[in-house]
Order: structure tokens, then sequence, then C-alpha cells
């Protein structure tokens, strides 16, 4: 059927108006809508194709896993950020430093500095420490940076045998900081280490017999509150092993000198040896001076009436080193000698004793390297002052320059007094198989000509002499070997003084 011309112009009009065009927003809405639907689909189908993350094939231990690699923290190394290779830097008051998990890698170099607060006292505790001996070490300076004071040299193993053994080693710092350096060679490497630090606190917790007590300041120092029967700084040094075996054996006196009190059948630090008896025992004496430092190697030590001299010796801190102390026999105290002046800090030096003059010979100086030294000094223990010994003029023996020797004053054949020197090392000459004799009289030197058996000369050996025979027996040192080897010996040797043999 054919439509009226009126309905022709009313279609025209739908299509045409206004009207119609507003009624159908809604579907150009929905096209608009699904358009930008499958566009956003297709954006995050592309995109995500492009930037999917690879998982890592291993665990990144000190760091984070992107697009498959481990990105290292700063100072981590390795395809797992497991090895410590960098600088560190830990401001907590407490913590740990490790080289990581696994062996640390060759030719590692690894560096910590612990910040704390100016004079703050700064311990480390090395809970376990295994590198290559005298090849690996890790350095401890008191500071912050490696021109501070040198306190300590780790090489080698440090691993308790139990769980709270109190003989790991704890290294102190009191400048508020510490300066840790770690390197390895290329040739072999070790589990490494773990050190655990705090800041201001206690020495070895008080070894578990006494309470840590601090101040109300945060600068004041702390220090240990020990339990009725122990002593120290560390409260680790009982007054009465055992508790003197009471009350059998004894009882233990906390009211005088604070130690054990024996009944008349027992003897012994605590109470433990019978009387009669051979039987020897050790016994520690620990009364020592505050705020000095006592701790040396390589130093000699001689005993004149009730009073042993511990002279030099070798220590990573001389700025608060004494040169000359003395152990009281009869109080048990140990006091400092202060000195003006004298000779330079020193060690693998020789003491020998005439009367009250103590002389020293000897020995590599602390100041510089390769400085042996043919000086001679002579300490009077009266006066307690240095002096110099200088050969006479016109001598034309001189000292042979040593270290590592040892040194006896006897009678020679004419009764004069005189300072044997027995073997040592030198700079120029390596290890020498000579005598030195030095004539306390005369002021002068000389070389003993000896007879009887071909010496071999060390360094680091021991020697005692024995009066009755006018002899000196002499044992051990590391000397040089066959085949351009060096080792330990087990050599004795006895030099008869009149003889010369």
């Amino acid at each position: 059927m054919l439509r009226s011309e009126e309905n022709r112009r009313m279609d025209f009009g739908r299509r045409t108006s206004p009207r119609f065009s507003t009624r159908c927003f809604p579907c150009r809405t929905q096209e608009l809508r699904t358009y930008l639907f499958t566009f956003t689909v297709f954006y995050l189908l592309v995109c995500s194709e492009g930037s999917y993350s690879k998982t890592c094939d291993k665990n990144c231990i000190f760091g984070r896993c992107i697009n498959g690699t481990c990105v290292c923290e700063r100072g981590w190394a390795g395809d797992q950020c497991q090895h410590c290779q960098g600088r560190f830097k830990l401001t907590e008051s407490s913590g740990s430093l490790t080289d990581g998990p696994v062996n640390y890698k060759y030719k590692t170099k690894c560096t910590w500095l612990i910040e704390g607060y100016p004079n703050a006292v700064l311990r480390l505790r090395f809970n376990h420490f295994a590198t290559e001996c005298s090849w690996d070490h890790m350095y401890v300076f008191d500071g912050d940076s490696i021109y501070a004071p040198l306190v300590a040299v780790f090489s080698g193993l440090v691993v308790p045998e139990t769980k709270g053994n109190e003989t790991i080693p704890e290294v102190v710092t009191t400048s508020g900081y510490a300066l840790l350096h770690f390197f390895s060679d290329a040739a072999y490497n070790l589990t490494g280490f773990n050190i655990f630090y705090s800041i201001n606190s206690c020495p070895n917790n008080c070894s578990g017999h006494g309470r840590c007590t601090t101040g109300n300041s945060i600068s004041s120092s702390v220090y240990c509150e020990c339990e009725r029967y122990w002593k120290g700084e560390a409260c680790d040094i009982p007054y009465c092993w055992d508790d003197c075996g009471s009350p059998d054996r004894g009882y233990c006196d906390l009211t005088g000198e604070k130690l054990c009190v024996c009944n008349d059948s027992w003897q012994g630090p605590d109470c433990s040896l019978k009387v009669p008896s051979a039987e020897p025992y050790w016994f520690l004496p620990n009364v020592k001076p505050d705020g000095q430092s006592l701790d040396r190697v390589s130093h000699k030590a001689v005993v004149h009436g009730k009073l042993m001299w511990v002279i030099g010796g070798f220590t990573f801190n001389y700025s608060s080193f004494q040169m000359v102390i003395n152990y009281n026999l009869e109080s048990s105290t140990w006091d400092v000698i202060p000195i003006n002046g004298g000779p330079l800090q020193r060690y693998g030096h020789s003491l020998a004793l005439h009367k009250d003059d103590i002389y020293m010979f000897g020995g590599k100086l602390e100041a510089g390297s390769g400085n042996v030294t043919d000086e001679l000094w002579l300490f009077d223990t009266r006066t307690r002052s240095w002096s110099p010994k200088t050969p006479s003029p016109g001598l034309q023996v001189q000292p042979f320059a040593v270290e590592g020797h040892t040194a006896h004053i006897v009678d020679n054949r004419n009764g004069e007094p005189i300072m044997v020197v027995l073997f040592g090392y030198s700079p120029i000459y390596s290890y020498l198989s000579l005598v030195q004799e030095y004539n306390i009289r005369t002021n002068s030197w000389s070389v003993a000509e000896m007879n009887g058996a071909l010496v071999q000369g060390g360094y680091g050996h021991s020697s005692v002499y024995d009066s009755s025979s006018h002899s000196i027996y002499v044992h051990g040192g590391y000397k040089a070997l066959p085949a351009n080897k060096y080792g330990l010996v087990d050599h004795l040797y006895r030099y008869q003084v009149h003889t010369h043999t």
C-alpha cells in the first residue's frame, strides 16, 4: 500500500528533527563505551606482554628481583647479592655485620663504619670468624678512618666450642666510632665472620654474673654491678672458686682480701690441694690500675726484690702505652711508672739485671719499619730514670743491632760482670750465630771467639743461666733451615761462659 504524502513528510521529519537525534544519544554513548573497552583491553594486553617481570632462579638475599636478575643493595654483590663488596654505614645503637651467608669470595674488600657518638664505648663481639690464616684479614680502627688508632687485626679461626663461650674476643673502641676493613686474596676462602656490636653496653654482658648499670644521661658510662662472689670489669673473675670447698676445705672471706681461707689440711687458691703437697698451681692476681694500658707482647721482665719490672713490648695503640710498669709480688698489684724522656717504644729487646740497674739492649723501635737498634740503655730502679750507655770512644768493636735475642749478666773468668747477648735477628746479616759480650766496667763490646760445637743462631729462643756451672742453656727459636726454608726448631745448646765453649 502506498503511503500518503503526509506520512512521508512525517517520516522525513522524524529523521531530520533534533528531537529524534537526542533520543538516539544513548546509542552513541554505548558505542563509545564499547570502543574504549576494546582499546583498553588491547592496550593492557600489549603493555603487559612487553613489561612482564620474569622471576629469578635463585633467592635475592640482599637485593630484589627485577626482570629475572637480582639487583643488589648498596654494598652487596653476586648473582644472589650474597657477598659483601663495598662500604656500609651502621648508625643503630646495636646490630651485626657479616660478609654474607656463604663463603666470602676472592679479592673481597668490604668496609663498615659504625657511628655512635663522641667518646662512647663501642664493643665488638666476634661470634664467628673463619678466614685464611695470614692471608685474609680484618682490621679494626678506633675512629672513623684508617688513620685512627689500630686496635686489632684478625686472621684465622675464632669459633666458639660451646654456646655462650666467654673466650670469644671482644674488641673495644672508646672514640664512639669503629672502622672495620676486611680483604681477602685470590687463592682461598672460608665461611667468613659474624660480628655483633653495641654502643655504650657492658663488657660481655657482665658474663652472666652481674647487672649492667647506666647513668641518666646518654653520655654516661655503663658498668657491671657484680654478684657477691664475682669481680672484674665483666664480672668474670671469681673471688672464690667452688666456694673454697666450704665447709670441709675452707670458706670464702668477703670482708678482707676477698679470697679463700683454707682449713689447716688444705691449700691452694680454691683450697683443693692437700697439705703437704708437691703439686704446683696457678694463681691469678688481677689488681690493675684504672685507665692504663698494660696489654703488650714481645716485652721483657726481670724480678728485683719484691717487684717484677716489665719494660717495652708491642701493642696496637701506643697513645696510652706505658714503657715501664711493675708488679708487686707481695701486694699483688700493678703500678705504672711515669717517666719523662728515655728510650723510644720498642719490642723484641732484652733485659738483664745487675745490682739495682736493668740493662736493656737492642730490639725493634716502634717508630718506622725496619728500625732494629743497637742501643744500650740503663734503667735505675732506685731513681726510676733512664740513661744511655754509649760505647767508649776509640773502641773498634761496635755491637750488632738485633731483635729476638736473649741476654744475661754473668761474671767472666776474671770475676768482672759482663752482659752476654746470644744470637738474634739482624736486618743486615739475617740470623746471627754470634755471642756478643758487653763489659760493664770498661763500657766496651766484643764478640766471643767460640769453641766446641758449631751452633746455628735464631730468633725468639729462650735461655737461662745456671750459676753453678757458669753455663747458659739456649732452647728453640725460629731459624733458617736447609733448602731455603725457615721454621721452628727444638735445638738445645749449652754455652760455657768462662771457656766460650
